[in-house]
């Protein structure tokens, strides 16, 4: 999980993406008015990871106004087009990200709580050990966070991989994927939903 710093003019953002990629990225140039897939990913520094990508551009294009962001958009080239149109994040109350679809994009708007892991993070997740997958509970992967919706009072988990950086208690946009834990071995229910936070950005209220 990653703070972002959003750009705050479309001439930043283009300047800032449209750079070329990395040096084994034989086919994009710097500042030759198209931004790719590739230059995202160098700015995000991430390899390979186009929905991750796609998350990190919307996040980092949180603070430019309707126009500006069109100017952004309108520099893609057609493979970032794609990907951005298949992964575009969807912005969502807690309340509406409790029914979503597993596996989207979702921003959410609020104070993020810090709770208890273990009361709050139920089922078991796959995570890579050698060169298998094993099965361990989500409370020993992520800590934990709440986020309350302001009009319906519900609450949805949010959960941040340990290790990183903590979410600050303040009014922030945080950026994710929904998911919901699977069930364990011995056949017991699914956990309930939660967004695994990727990227956040402090929004001055």
């Amino acid at each position: 999980m990653e703070k972002i710093q959003p750009f705050k003019t479309a001439a930043e953002a283009i300047d800032s993406l449209d750079n070329g990629g990395r040096f084994y990225n034989i086919f994009t140039h710097s500042h030759d008015e198209k931004i790719s897939e590739a230059e995202v990913s160098k700015v995000a520094g991430l390899f390979f990871e186009q929905q991750k990508s796609m998350l990190f551009l919307e996040l980092a294009m949180d603070k430019l106004d309707a126009g500006a962001k069109a100017e952004v958009i309108s520099k893609f080239d057609d493979r970032l087009k794609a990907g951005y149109e298949k992964f575009k994040p969807v912005e969502l109350s807690p309340t509406e990200a409790l029914s979503g679809p597993d596996a989207a994009n979702v921003i959410i708007r609020g104070t993020p709580k810090a709770v208890n892991s273990e009361s709050y993070l139920t089922g078991f997740i796959l995570v890579p050990v050698v060169n298998v997958f094993t099965l361990i509970p989500v409370s020993e992967y992520y800590d934990a966070y709440e986020i309350r919706d302001d009009e319906s009072g519900e609450v949805i988990v949010l959960a941040a991989a340990r290790g990183k950086e903590k979410l600050p208690e303040m009014h922030i946009v945080m950026g994710g994927v929904l998911k919901t834990p699977d069930a364990n071995e011995d056949g017991r229910a699914p956990g309930k939903k939660f967004l695994e936070v990727t990227y956040y950005v402090e929004e001055a209220l």
